[in-house]
This record gives C-alpha cells, structure tokens and sequence, in this order.
C-alpha cells in the first residue's frame, strides 16, 4: 500500500475548496488537522532573499510532519492564488498539526 504525502493531500484538498468556493469569497473554510506526536522542533534561522517578481509572497520556512515524523522545509517565494490572497503559517495545537494554506 503507498502512503501519500500529507503534502499532496493537503494541496488536493485546497484545490477542491477553491474550485468550489468560486469568486464569491464566501466565509466558511477548509481546515484540516493531523493528529501527530509531540510538537516541532524550533525553526531554522533563514536568510530571506530578493522578491524575485512582484506580488510574491515569503512562505517562511517551517516544520511539517511528514510520513510519521517533522522534516524542515526552506522557505521560499509563492504567487498567491488570487488577489488579497494571505499566507496562514501552518501550527501546532494540542498535539495536532494544522497546515499552512492561502486564505
């Protein structure tokens, strides 16, 4: 049995809820939560680089779980997928791991 990215399912399930959610920027939203073992590790210091195009948004780097354990992601550069768009650092609360996502 292969076992998915949590990042791949984060990334579909956004996509399902934007495709859905239209341009009528309704209230409700998508959360999704991972039940994980302990908190993250403290954050890497980082050198944030250059904007290389405008309207390009830092995603700072950070902790994810993934396949049973925390793996560090650099930051770097996104468009956001629509204007106003704001970048949601994921968090950790009460032993769940709750991905970053545009909202």
């Amino acid at each position: 049995m292969k076992i998915t990215p949590l990042r791949t399912v984060a990334l579909a399930c956004v996509a399902g809820a934007l495709l859905f959610a239209g341009s009528n920027h309704a209230s409700a939203g998508v959360g999704i939560s991972i039940q994980v073992g302990g908190p993250p590790p403290p954050p890497v210091y980082e050198h944030r680089w250059g904007r290389p195009y405008p309207g390009a948004v830092w995603i700072a780097g950070h902790q994810e779980w993934i396949n049973g354990g925390w793996v560090w992601v650099g930051g770097y550069y996104a468009y956001p997928p629509y204007g106003g768009a704001v970048w949601v650092p994921g968090h950790y609360r009460h032993g769940y791991w709750h991905p970053g996502h545009w909202a």
